[in-house]
This record gives C-alpha cells, sequence and structure tokens, in this order.
C-alpha cells in the first residue's frame, strides 16, 4: 500500500511537470508566428522562452550535482542558484559545441531530441525529494521578507523592466555580433552556443535579434544583480544587501551604459563571478568545487583570451584562502577535478593567441572618467569614501570597535581585499575591461553600504529607526533614478 501510494504520488508529479514542461517547449513554434506580433509581444514571448531555457541550466547543473556527489556548503541559497546556473550554462556550451561538429542536416533532429529526453528525464522524480521541491524552496533567502524589503525588491524588478536598451536596427548575425563585441574579443566557440541556444530562430533574424539582446540583457544583467546581492550578502544583513542591489540598478549609469554598450554585460557577470567564487568556494567545505572552477576559467577564456592567465591568479588565491585544516591531499583532489576545464582552456587560449592582442591594459585617460562620471550621477556613491575609510580601520585592526556586528568576518575582509586587489592588479597590467562600466559601480555601491551598516550597528536595539533610515536611502536612491527618462526609452523601443 506504501509503494503504491509513492507511486501515485510520482505519478501525478510526472504528469504535471511533463505536461508543463513540453508546453514551454513547443514555444518556438508559436513563435514563429511571433513575428506578426509587435515587438512588444515579441520581447515577451521571447523573455518566456529565455527563462525556460535558463531553468533547464539550473536542472542540469543540480543533475551534475547529484551524479557526482557534489554536496557544499552556502552562505546564501543564491549561492547554491548561481552555481548550478552556472555549471549547467558551461555543460549547455560544451554539448553545443559538440553538436556544431556534426553534418548540419543533423543538428535540427539533435536540438529536439535532447530536449525531449531531457524532459521526460527530468520530469519523472527518480529522488523522494524532487516531489516536495520547489521554486520558493531554493528562494528561501527571500520568503521572510517584512514590508520594507518587499517594497525595494518590487522596484528593483520595476527598474530591471523599464532599463531595457533599445534594440539594434540590425537582422544579420555577423552585424549583431559586432553590435555586441565591436574589439572582437569574444570566441567563435560563444557565438556557437548562442547560435545552437536560439537554434529554432535561426531562421527569423527579427526573433533571433530579439532573444540575443535580452540575452544579454535578462542573462547577463540578471546573473550580474544576482551574484552581486550574494557578494553582499558575505558582509551585510539581507536588508541592506537588497538596498546596495537597488542602488546600483537605480543609478542612471546603468541605463546609459546599457544604452551604448549593451554587449559589456558578458564580461562584467564574468567579472563578479570571478569575485564571487574565490569568496565562496574555499567556504564550500569540498574539494569537488574543483570541477567548477575549472569550468569558469574555461568561460572566461573563451570571454575574452586574456581572462586565461586569471586560472594561474585564481589558482594562487585559492591555495592561499584554502582553511588551515585542510590537508595535502584535499589540495590534490582539488586541483585534480579542475584538470579538465583547465584542459580545455589552455586548448581554446592556444588556438586564438594570434586573434588579439594578449595585452590590453587599463587605459587610465578613459578609465578616471568613467569613475567621475559614475560618482558624478548618483549621490548616493559618495558614501563610499567614508566607507572605505571604515572598511581600511577595520581590515588593519582587529581591536577597532567599528563593523563588528555578526556580518562582519575580519578574515573575509582580508580575503575580499586580497581579491578585489588581485583583480586590480591584473586589470592594470593585462585586461582592463575586468574593472571597468558595472565593475566601478558595484565596487561603489559596496563601498557606500559600509556606513550605513555602521548606523545599523551603532542604533542596534531601534528597530523603528532602523527602518526610517533605510527607507529614507531607499527614496534617495529613488529620486536620482531617473525613472522617467527609463520609462520614455522603454515606451520608445515599443512604439
Amino acid at each position: 500500500m506504501e509503494n503504491s501510494g509513492i507511486l501515485r504520488i510520482k505519478s501525478k508529479f510526472f504528469l504535471i511537470r511533463v505536461l508543463s514542461y513540453f508546453s514551454f517547449l513547443l514555444l518556438p513554434i508559436w513563435l514563429q508566428r511571433g513575428i506578426e506580433l509587435n515587438l512588444a509581444g515579441q520581447c515577451l514571448l521571447m523573455t518566456v522562452y529565455i527563462l525556460f531555457m535558463v531553468s533547464q541550466w539550473f536542472l542540469l547543473g543540480k543533475e551534475i550535482d547529484h551524479r557526482l556527489k557534489i554536496y557544499f556548503k552556502v552562505n546564501s541559497s543564491l549561492d547554491r542558484v548561481i552555481y548550478r546556473l552556472m555549471l549547467g550554462k558551461i555543460a549547455l556550451v560544451l554539448y553545443f559545441l559538440g553538436l556544431s561538429l556534426i553534418p548540419a542536416h543533423l543538428v535540427k533532429h539533435f536540438f529536439w531530441g535532447t530536449w525531449v529526453v531531457l524532459g521526460i528525464f527530468y520530469s519523472w522524480p527518480t529522488r523522494g525529494k524532487i516531489v516536495r521541491e520547489t521554486v520558493t524552496s531554493e528562494l528561501a533567502e527571500f520568503r521572510y521578507l517584512d514590508s520594507f524589503e518587499k517594497t525595494v525588491l518590487f522596484l528593483i524588478l520595476l527598474l530591471f523592466l523599464f532599463s531595457l536598451p533599445e534594440l539594434p536596427v540590425l537582422n544579420s548575425t555577423e552585424a549583431l555580433k559586432l553590435y555586441f563585441d565591436s574589439s572582437e574579443l569574444i570566441s567563435e566557440q560563444y557565438w556557437t552556443f548562442m547560435k545552437l541556444h536560439y537554434f529554432p530562430f535561426l531562421k527569423r533574424p527579427e526573433l533571433l535579434k530579439v532573444g540575443w539582446c535580452l540575452h544579454f540583457y535578462v542573462i547577463g544583467m540578471g546573473l550580474f544583480l544576482l551574484t552581486f546581492y550574494a557578494i553582499l550578502r558575505f558582509f551585510f544583513a539581507r536588508r541592506l544587501s537588497i538596498l546596495g542591489v537597488f542602488a546600483l540598478i537605480s543609478s542612471w549609469s546603468y541605463s546609459k551604459i546599457l544604452g551604448v554598450k549593451l554587449g559589456v554585460s558578458l564580461p562584467m557577470s564574468f567579472s563578479i563571478l570571478w569575485v564571487w567564487a574565490l569568496i565562496w568556494i574555499p567556504k564550500s567545505s569540498t574539494y569537488r568545487l574543483g570541477l567548477f572552477i575549472g569550468l569558469l576559467g574555461y568561460l572566461g577564456t573563451i570571454i575574452n583570451n586574456n581572462y586565461y592567465l586569471l586560472i594561474l591568479l585564481q589558482w594562487s588565491l585559492l591555495y592561499l584562502f584554502l582553511p588551515k585544516d585542510k590537508t595535502y591531499w584535499y589540495k590534490r583532489q582539488f586541483f585534480k577535478y579542475s584538470i579538465f576545464g583547465i584542459a580545455i582552456s589552455t586548448m581554446t587560449f592556444l588556438f586564438r593567441i594570434d586573434e588579439n592582442t594578449l595585452f590590453n591594459p587599463l587605459d587610465w585617460n578613459v578609465y578616471i572618467p568613467q569613475v567621475l562620471k559614475i560618482l558624478d550621477r548618483k549621490a548616493f556613491f559618495s558614501l563610499c569614501f567614508p566607507g572605505v575609510i571604515l572598511f581600511i580601520v577595520r581590515s588593519v585592526s582587529k581591536r577597532a570597535n567599528i563593523l563588528s556586528g555578526p556580518h562582519i568576518d575580519l578574515s573575509l575582509i582580508n580575503q575580499f581585499l586580497t581579491v578585489f586587489c588581485s583583480l586590480a592588479v591584473y586589470s592594470i597590467l593585462f585586461e582592463g575591461t575586468l574593472v571597468e562600466y558595472f565593475s566601478i559601480m558595484w565596487i561603489l555601491t559596496f563601498f557606500s553600504l559600509i556606513p550605513i551598516e555602521w548606523i545599523f550597528q551603532s542604533i542596534s536595539r531601534l528597530r523603528s529607526r532602523r527602518n526610517m533610515i533605510f527607507g529614507v536611502y531607499a527614496i534617495i536612491c529613488l529620486l536620482d533614478s531617473h525613472f522617467e527618462g527609463r520609462v520614455k526609452i522603454f515606451l520608445k523601443l515599443f512604439s
């Protein structure tokens, strides 16, 4: 009786999952008629397709975890989400590269066959735990938000929607590639992934353009903001972390940069992912994450060949950050799991070494005006100056009676400073794109939150005043967000 009850529950789950899965899988067929829709309708339907594909990244990353028995500790539930999304994405990049090697007339059958097989596989609950899992269980971080936090989170989503930049008047894939990557730094391997990721729309240039633009915005900037929140959660409470994301996205520079250089979302999301990985992985307590850090190096190499040398830097830092109680055997196993990623990164680097200049150091004549312009457009960023002072004082003085709350760990502060300074030095010497544009914005936002954290610690017993201060800063961020300008661009896009 008990087995029949479990079978009935699993069968019900299977029917619901398989029907919903294949309903979304048929979306590209409906989108083929989307060419007759206006741009707003095309964007809406393509966004649904993108979110469906992103969910497949997550499920694939989750399945890799299960098969390789990768169990890890997280600081925030978003650490798990980001990790599985990226693991699934990189695995799909490699799979699509394999598909590109077969005859062109067979690619269609393999593409659709892959999703049919995965749909059936994902739909049947091979483990009882799957039946109990929901989307909210993966986002436990946001389960207990209060009214203030819910309001700011809603404003973040609203600004993210209305910050969609204008789409280019281009249709061919070659023209789009130059639009997103005018310096031609992105590897052809990544563009192969993009073509197969949007394979159903290759014969519909208008839909392909919408899909690629939304990919760079929804996925690129969405991942950037999620990763920034995950970094903030290592140092600040949930409330301040949400405020930090809101301060960044409400900056007018956020919209202006995307309007001119939508393609920077790809290298910027990798840059912040690299920082997050070096903070989180040493605390994950598993050597099997060597697989992920190796594959992350491969992702960086296909984004920009000059990012390959980051592999040497990240290994030096990981060796430094791994807890002292980890044995030589643990470190050796960590390296063994990363060998695959290092190998394919090396091959990619060697094949492309003649395509672009090896060194592209930071240009101070361009960089300093960028920083000044971003500071000038957002009053909130003026808090970064006292924030830097407080941060340095806390990092060099163990006895300093500031920033001593439960979310501030001295070893973590030193780790963050080491990673950030290493990235800055690498950018100055080798590749300046790692610390431009949105990298400037997230680091300014990070330091701007430190004085607010200090204020919150000073009045920790006065909850009503903390709510008032939080509300005041949220309003300040909203007032200089140029929301009306974003709305005009958004409406112009669909006019």
